[in-house]
């Protein structure tokens, strides 16, 4: 029978749910409600919240074409509307409802939008730089290619009223909703971030080129006071601009030109989703402050790339599989392979403790070790 486990699902939030049209002392219960006064639908309790979130995922993403149009939370609130009628109703989900539901969602357009982010960190001297997917402009030099592209633009104003970076980063995507236009590009700006600290590789934190996770020129002033003095310290951290335009942010011969294709590839093979993923690991572990994080971080991207069993429990033996496949491939020299699987153990080994929670000095030549290998 068609659809007959998500008429099974259906009917099973309807039966679980409750019609609160007050707020009342739930004895400290969790629950998640929608609506007020009579339209109210409420899911109280750990199972029923486990319950309703497990079916309302099973739901979503049952039509992939649906999950990377629509946001959960619009279907989530039409999915509700759909449980409130039929607890009000007292009827049981029918196949024509579900169908519904469905094509709902699926018949508006979809449309291509670029969303753009201010852009910290970096400088360009030139109208617009393309990196892979991503385009970066210049504001003063792009703005009328820009508003002759979008109409509404024209009205720069309002929209670029509070600007306070000359760069933009553009990025389109295919949606159904402005919201999840946004949530898709938010991802790959994430990851953008990350491959841009990776080709940077700056452990003394001096650039840093971003969108959400950015850090430019700070301050920090402490007073301290003591029965014998009173003295006032402050500290910069310097800034140091990124010329985005520099070809070794597109250097074939680093595999940069690539890098910024494989961030939007739709289908990525095995392989290439581990080397993002190590990449974007190393990207962290390099913007990251904290020295414990950075290691661990370090030690992830190995990981990823070369432990192939991830459900594996990692034992020494596997550690050393580890350390003598990464000596391996980096190495052909013997005797530098010897030191190359030591280090990885001996980094191995702080890691492990950091995850147990021991107290472990990590210092600036562990992280240049691992950041190297």
């Amino acid at each position: 029978m068609k659809y007959q486990k998500e008429i099974s699902n259906i009917d099973e939030l309807v039966s679980i749910c409750e019609v609160i049209p007050t707020p009342f002392p739930d004895g400290g219960q969790p629950r998640k409600s929608f609506g007020m006064g009579l339209s109210n639908i409420s899911f109280v309790g750990f199972e029923k919240l486990e319950v309703f979130q497990g079916n309302l995922e099973h739901l979503y993403t049952l039509n992939k074409e649906l999950s990377e149009t629509w946001t959960l939370k619009k279907f989530e609130t039409e999915l509700v509307s759909l449980i409130r009628r039929l607890k009000n109703e007292s009827k049981k989900c029918e196949i024509k409802d579900v169908e519904d539901l469905f094509v709902a969602f699926l018949t508006p357009e979809i449309y291509e939008s670029e969303i753009l982010y201010e852009l910290y960190g970096a400088e360009l001297h030139e109208p617009k730089l393309n990196l892979g997917d991503f385009t970066v402009y210049n504001f003063d030099l792009s703005i009328s290619e820009l508003s002759e592209k979008y109409l509404y633009l024209a009205q720069r104003d309002i929209y670029f009223s509070h600007r306070k970076s000359q760069l933009l980063l553009g990025i389109q995507t295919k949606a159904r909703e402005n919201a999840k236009a946004v949530e898709i590009a938010d991802r790959l700006v994430e990851t953008f971030e990350n491959v841009f600290s990776y080709m940077i590789c700056d452990l003394k934190h001096e650039r840093s080129v971003g969108v959400f996770n950015f850090r430019g020129w700070q301050t920090t002033s402490a007073v301290v006071c003591n029965n014998k003095s009173m003295g006032y310290h402050v500290r910069s951290r310097i800034f140091l601009p990124v010329d985005i335009s520099h070809p070794f942010f597109l250097d074939p011969s680093q595999g940069n030109d690539k890098l910024w294709n494989l961030i939007t590839k739709p289908n990525k093979t095995e392989i290439e989703k581990r080397v993002l993923t190590a990449v974007e690991w190393i990207g962290k572990a390099v913007y990251d402050l904290d020295k414990s994080k950075s290691l661990v971080q370090f030690v992830f991207a190995i990981e990823g790339m070369l432990q192939f069993n991830e459900k594996a429990f990692v034992t020494p033996s596997i550690v050393s599989q580890l350390s003598d496949s990464l000596a391996f491939i980096i190495q052909d020299d013997p005797e530098k392979r010897k030191s190359i699987a030591k280090y990885f153990k001996d980094i191995y080994q702080k890691r492990s403790a950091i995850a147990h929670g021991a107290s472990k000095t990590i210092d600036d030549e562990d992280l240049h070790l691992a950041l190297k290998m």
